[in-house]
């Protein structure tokens, strides 16, 4: 029987990544697989503070300040980009709409993107960069900071009672 104490205590291998976007490019980010507890291995994924696109590397700023570089030749394995292939629908001034309509608008699937309207696409870095410039019309522009989309937690093994293995040792 399990107490508190040891399903707190279990751990097991977490694939942990998070996923930024921009417009309708996504990018998603392996930040790697951790022996812990999946707890630890949420705050792990939370931990990522931003995300920034530059033209030949992505910048990972984490809460704590410290940051990480991915560029093409070095964790190219970590990151993909997808793009959001539903057509766009303008924003509406949801000031003017009653209660119910708002509501009525949160369940819209005019504006709810599901895993069957993106499409991965094999670009390096550059671009993805690119791309954002031609879109936003910004030739000049010489980074885009990401907006947080998701994280995930994947487990990938069997779970190890600690304090069992304490037990026995």
């Amino acid at each position: 029987m399990y107490t508190k104490t040891k399903v707190n205590n279990q751990k097991q291998s977490f694939v942990v990544g998070v996923e930024y976007y921009e417009e309708d490019l996504f990018l998603e980010i392996e930040l790697g697989t951790f022996h812990t507890t999946q707890l630890h291995a949420q705050r792990i994924a939370n931990s990522v503070h931003n995300v920034i696109l530059l033209e030949n590397q992505i910048v990972l700023i984490f809460k704590n300040a410290d940051s990480i570089s991915i560029t093409d030749d070095f964790l190219k394995y970590a990151f993909k980009f997808r793009l959001c292939t539903k057509p766009y629908v303008p924003p509406l001034d949801v000031s003017k709409l009653t209660l119910q309509e708002r509501e009525d608008l949160i369940r819209n699937e005019a504006y709810m993107v599901t895993e069957e309207d993106m499409k991965e696409v094999q670009w390096d870095i550059n671009t993805a960069f690119r791309y954002l410039q031609h879109k936003y019309e910004a030739r000049d522009q010489t980074f885009f900071s990401l907006a947080s989309s998701a994280y995930y937690v994947i487990p990938t093994s069997e779970r190890i009672d600690q304090e069992g293995m304490r037990d026995a040792t």
